[in-house]
């Protein structure tokens, strides 16, 4: 009887976890990523069995689910003996008490707190992210690892075998156990199988877009549940649904409709229903015909704070989010007016979303001596829409200049720029994006340019990976750098004189998370004697400054949503830290951050580029120099 209950069980498990992942052999994207075996492997360990990113993001709640899960690790052996003694005969159990066994029960006391704990807050507490529906699935598995632990903990302290008594508990652990596998493969308790792989195949920085396989193949982007990718397919089934991601939202948290859990899940059941398109306007959501709202997926900032903050490798932005913007754009399924106009800005001469002539460059180049590039430079200063046409992106053009010249590097700007397309790209304008891309790349193998320093994030991130996914820029074989990271490389050999400001530093989101560099500007702030002060989201916690996901270009800001705007609750944070100056290094924060000093009446705090910073110092070293 045993066996056939225990295959049995086997059985549909594993035609249910088949069921499911099924799509994924269909997937038209391939993109399950085996680069840097040695890390992914070391992050699978820190990350499941140490259970770090659980603990660190809710550290109460998350060494109750480590001591579950450690629980069952150390319970691994216990089972396997539990059920073969079923296959082997009761007359040869004996009750023999062994280190082992009082091990056991220590972990099992330990998970029968976790769980409780677990419980207690999921359905007597009901922290919003989990969601306002009580969960069955989640009650059952509560109650079966009660069951489990329970009638462990009486086989070792109070039955002897062969009792009656014995056999049966014997047999009510071995119910509790065989019904999990009847209840993971339908529940969110999926990811205890598939988070390990998830995490495994989950990007380094905040995902990336996929590149469109072929112009010729149909591939518009994400518009129908057969475009999603493999790792789509594996992410929406490894959702544990505890609502990290929405929960550092920066859309979310003032009150915006998007909700990175709700996209996921979303995903999910449309795909076991066997929906077919994902994303419309709200009529069409209404009626069935879609899944998600083109309002929600527009919100998104392309931060990277979701996927920051997911225990089970999700990767919601470029993958999902981004990737159904441009199935949309493709299909011409968009209403909103600025998003509208913002494409056609770009699409018209001189092809920048700030719709600026490019004589303001020009006058830029002219008025401040900018040498132009030439094929015997080292570098390729890539100065940006913020940095070209924003008159403190100016500034800090003007400092990089002071800083290069007096690191001795020959170095250079293009006579002539055409944006990169990240502001189409994000908004979902693939075409646009491409026809941008292609002059650039033809530019940058014209002039021989072999490194590029840009002080825009964005920019960065789009040269290093969106654009390396062409192959007519791979080829070019170009070393991407921010000015953060380059001058953390100089500063050493650098004439400064300290400052001795109360800084506190606003990590850009693509920086941070889109590129994992936050030592650098530490590096460069620490050389030039600041004080550093942290806020309290910093590093690859950082939060927003709003103008990312094209945002600055698209927000409606006639909207007024509950929280404020993300913006206004950074510089909550900049208040905070008691800092009289914040350091950028992106040319989009500095305007989000002054809007938001001058709503809260602080237009006292200094906002400055670490470049500025830095040829402050170069300069106050010259200054004492000549005076002495």
């Amino acid at each position: 009887m045993l066996g056939a209950v225990a295959l049995a069980s086997l059985v549909y498990f594993t035609s249910t976890v088949w069921r499911r992942l099924a799509p994924m052999v269909t997937a038209p994207d391939r993109n399950l990523s085996f680069d840097r075996p040695a890390k992914r492997l070391w992050t699978v360990f820190a990350e499941v069995l140490l259970q770090t990113r659980v603990i660190r993001e809710r550290p109460v709640a998350g060494v109750l689910h480590a001591l579950v899960m450690w629980g069952f690790f150390a319970f691994a052996w216990v089972s396997a003996e539990h059920l073969a003694l079923g296959f082997s005969g009761f007359d040869t159990s004996i009750h023999a008490p062994s280190w082992y066994t009082a091990f056991a029960a220590v972990w099992a006391a330990a998970v029968l707190a976790g769980i409780i704990g677990l419980s207690f807050r999921r359905f007597v507490l009901r922290p919003r992210a989990l969601g306002p529906r009580t969960s069955l699935t989640s009650a059952a598995v509560a109650l079966l690892i009660v069951i489990l632990m329970a009638t462990y903990l009486a086989d070792w302290r109070f039955l002897e075998p062969p009792s009656g008594a014995w056999k049966a508990n014997w047999w009510a652990h071995t119910a509790a156990l065989l019904g999990m596998l009847w209840l993971i493969p339908n529940s969110k308790h999926l990811h205890l199988v598939l988070a390990p792989v998830a995490i495994f195949f989950r990007g380094r920085v905040t995902s990336s877009m996929r590149p469109l396989r072929d112009e010729d193949d149909d591939d518009f982007g994400m518009i129908k549940f057969g475009d999603l990718s493999q790792k789509d397919v594996l992410d929406v089934h490894s959702c544990v649904e505890c609502g990290r991601c929405t929960d550092n939202c920066p859309a979310n948290l003032i009150g915006g409709s998007l909700d990175p859990k709700r996209i996921v899940l979303q995903l999910q059941h449309g795909l076991l229903a066997g929906g077919e398109i994902i994303a419309g306007d709200d009529a069409a959501v209404a009626c069935g015909e879609a899944w998600l709202t083109e309002q929600e997926v527009f919100e998104c900032l392309s931060c990277g704070a979701c996927e920051e903050a997911c225990p089970v490798g999700i990767e919601h932005v470029g993958l999902k989010i981004l990737d159904l913007r441009r199935g949309l754009v493709s299909e011409g399924r968009t209403s909103g007016e600025k998003l509208a106009d913002m494409f056609t800005t770009m699409e018209r001469s001189p092809h920048n979303a700030w719709g600026v002539s490019q004589q303001i460059r020009r006058k830029l180049i002219e008025a401040d001596g900018l040498p132009v590039y030439e094929a015997e430079a080292e570098w390729l200063l890539w100065l940006g829409c913020g940095c070209n046409y924003d008159p403190h992106g100016q500034n800090v053009v003007r400092a990089m200049k002071q800083i290069l010249d007096a690191a001795g590097i020959a170095w250079g700007v293009l006579a002539s720029e055409t944006c990169c397309g990240e502001p189409a790209r994000r908004a979902g304008n693939e075409y646009l994006y491409q026809e941008l891309s292609e002059r650039v790349i033809s530019s940058l193998r014209s002039k021989g340019v072999k490194k590029i320093v840009t002080c825009d994030p964005h920019c960065a991130r789009m040269f290093d990976l969106d654009y390396r996914q062409q192959s007519d820029f791979a080829a070019l074989g170009v070393e991407i750098v921010h000015h953060t990271e380059l001058l953390s490389r100089l500063v050493g050999s650098l004439p400064l004189q300290a400052s001795g400001k109360k800084v506190t530093l606003h990590d850009p989101c693509y920086l941070a998370r889109g590129r994992g560099v936050t030592e650098e500007p530490r590096a460069v702030l620490r050389a030039l004697g600041t004080e550093l002060v942290e806020m309290e989201h910093h590093g690859s916690k950082t939060f927003c400054c709003g103008a990312g996901g094209a945002q600055l270009y698209i927000a409606d800001d006639k909207v007024e949503l509950p929280g404020g705007r993300v913006n206004y609750k950074r510089f909550e944070e900049v208040s905070a830290s008691g800092a009289d100056t914040v350091a950028v290094a992106c040319p989009y924060c500095p305007i989000m951050l002054r809007d938001a000093a001058g709503q809260a009446g602080r237009d006292e705090v200094q906002i400055v580029d670490i470049a500025e910073l830095v040829a402050a110092g170069i300069a106050r070293t010259s200054a004492g120099a000549a005076t002495g």
